[in-house]
C-alpha cells in the first residue's frame, strides 16, 4: 500500500483508464450497444468510480523517501474535492446532452430491455396493459417478452404474419388489420460478434428473435421505409398480389331517389384494399387536381374500404356513394361527361399502402345523371406523384 501511495502510477492508470470508458460510452451508446437506463447508469457509475478513485490517490500521494513535502489543510483537500466533483458532473452531463441514452426528439423514453439508437424505427406501445412479444410473426407462437406500455422500442424490420386488428385506427365505419409483426431491433448474433457480446453483458440483451404486431404500435418515427425481413428470418411469407377491379353493379338503397353502385377488387393474400378517385384539372369540377377516398361515415365497415375477410375470395367489395361527393363538386351548368381517375390498391395496413405496382387503375366518366361509365385510361397522363397521392388516400384511416 506503501508504494501505491508513493507513486503516481496508480493514479495515472486509473484516471486513463476512466478516461477510456468515457470515450467507449459514448461510442457505445450512440451505436445501440449500450442502452437502457440502468444499464447506462451503472456503467456511468463505475466510470465515476474510477474517477474518484484516482482522485482519493492523488489526494493521499507522499512523495518517495518518506518525505511529506507541504501538506495540503483540511480546506484545501475539501476545494480540490469539491471542484473535481463538479468536474466529474459537468462531464456526465455534456456526455448526456450530445450522446443521449434515447434517440433525440422521441415523445416517451425507450422500453425496458428495448432500444432506440441506431433502429430503422421506433414506435410506441400502445396495448392497454403493454405488449407482449413472441418468438415469430404470429400469435401460435410463445410469447418471449413484455414491455410496459406508452413507452419507445426500436425495430430493425418486419415480418408478415397473422393478421391483427388495429384498434387505434378502425371505428364501426370502417376497419382496418396488418400482418405486419415488426422484429426488436437487435445486434447481429455471431461467436465472432463483440456487439452482441457487449450487448448481452452490458445491456441485459436477450438473444432470439421477438416479434410485436404492428397493430400495437403507435409510430413515434417514419415508418413507410422498413424493410421487409427474408424468409430465413420470417418462415413464408405471403405478400399480397396485384390488385384487380371487379365488377361494377347498381345497388339500390331504401330511401334514395337514385342507386349507387357496388364496386368490388381482389387482390391474393392482401389483408386490406383501398379505393380512393382523383379529380384531374379541366374536366368540369369546381375542385381540380384532388384525391379523395371512397370512404362514406354514413355506411357501415363492409362498405367502406379496409379490412378483406378471409372468407371473401380476397375480395373486397365497396359502395360508391358517387353522388353526393362527385356530381356535387361538377360546375353549375356541366354537360357531358368529366372523368376520374380512380385506384385500387392492396394495404399492408391502415396510412400505409402496398408497392404502387400492385395498384390497379381504371377511368369512368362522370355524368350529371345515371352512374359512372368506364371509359378507356391513359396512364401516359398520370405521373408517379399523382398514383402516390391515390395510394395514400386510398388507404387511410378515416378517424
Amino acid at each position: 500500500m506503501g508504494w501505491v501511495l508513493r507513486s503516481w502510477w496508480p493514479v495515472r492508470l486509473l484516471a486513463g483508464a476512466s478516461v477510456v470508458a468515457l470515450v467507449a460510452r459514448v461510442a457505445l451508446v450512440s451505436q445501440g450497444v449500450l442502452y437502457g437506463r440502468t444499464q447506462v447508469l451503472r456503467v456511468d457509475g463505475m466510470i465515476a468510480a474510477l474517477a474518484v478513485l484516482a482522485l482519493a490517490l492523488g489526494l493521499a500521494h507522499r512523495p518517495p523517501g518518506g518525505a511529506s513535502g507541504p501538506a495540503l489543510g483540511a480546506s484545501d483537500r475539501w476545494n480540490v474535492v469539491t471542484g473535481v466533483t463538479g468536474l466529474l458532473v459537468l462531464a456526465v452531463s455534456a456526455v448526456s446532452l450530445f450522446s443521449p441514452i434515447d434517440r433525440p426528439g422521441l415523445p416517451k423514453a425507450a422500453c425496458p430491455n428495448a432500444r432506440t439508437q441506431k433502429t430503422a424505427y421506433v414506435g410506441l406501445t400502445a396495448g392497454d396493459l403493454g405488449n407482449n412479444s413472441r418468438s415469430g410473426p404470429g400469435r401460435a407462437h410463445p410469447a418471449n417478452g413484455r414491455f410496459p406500455a406508452d413507452c419507445s422500442v426500436g425495430f430493425s424490420d418486419y415480418c408478415l404474419g397473422d393478421p391483427i386488428l388495429d384498434d387505434t385506427g378502425s371505428t364501426k365505419h370502417q376497419q382496418w388489420v396488418t400482418n405486419r409483426w415488426l422484429r426488436i431491433a437487435k445486434q447481429p448474433s455471431s461467436w465472432w460478434s463483440w456487439r452482441s457480446w457487449t450487448a448481452e453483458t452490458l445491456s441485459d440483451e436477450q438473444s432470439g428473435d421477438q416479434f410485436i404486431t404492428d397493430a400495437y404500435v403507435i409510430p413515434a418515427t417514419p415508418y413507410e421505409g422498413l424493410r421487409r425481413a427474408d424468409d430465413k428470418v420470417c418462415g413464408h411469407q405471403y405478400p399480397a398480389g396485384p390488385a384487380a377491379l371487379g365488377w361494377f353493379a347498381e345497388k339500390r338503397y331504401p330511401g334514395l331517389k337514385t342507386p349507387d353502385v357496388e364496386l368490388s377488387a381482389t387482390s391474393d393474400h392482401a389483408v386490406n384494399i383501398g379505393f380512393a378517385v382523383y379529380l384531374p384539372p379541366g374536366e368540369g369540377f369546381r375542385e381540380q387536381d384532388v384525391v379523395l377516398p371512397l370512404y362514406d361515415e354514413s355506411l357501415s365497415a363492409a362498405q367502406n374500404p379496409g379490412r378483406v375477410l378471409p372468407r371473401s375470395g380476397n375480395r373486397k367489395t365497396i359502395t360508391w356513394t358517387y353522388g353526393e361527393p362527385l356530381r356535387a363538386r361538377l360546375l353549375p351548368g356541366h354537360k357531358g361527361a368529366a372523368h376520374v381517375l380512380l385506384m385500387a390498391i392492396p394495404c399492408v395496413s391502415d396510412n400505409l399502402h402496398d408497392d404502387l405496382r400492385k395498384a390497379a387503375l381504371a377511368r369512368y366518366d362522370i355524368t350529371p345523371d345515371g352512374p359512372p361509365h368506364k371509359a378507356a385510361l391513359t396512364l401516359a397522363r398520370y405521373d408517379r406523384a399523382v398514383l402516390g397521392r391515390l395510394a395514400l388516400a386510398a388507404c387511410q384511416a378515416n378517424v
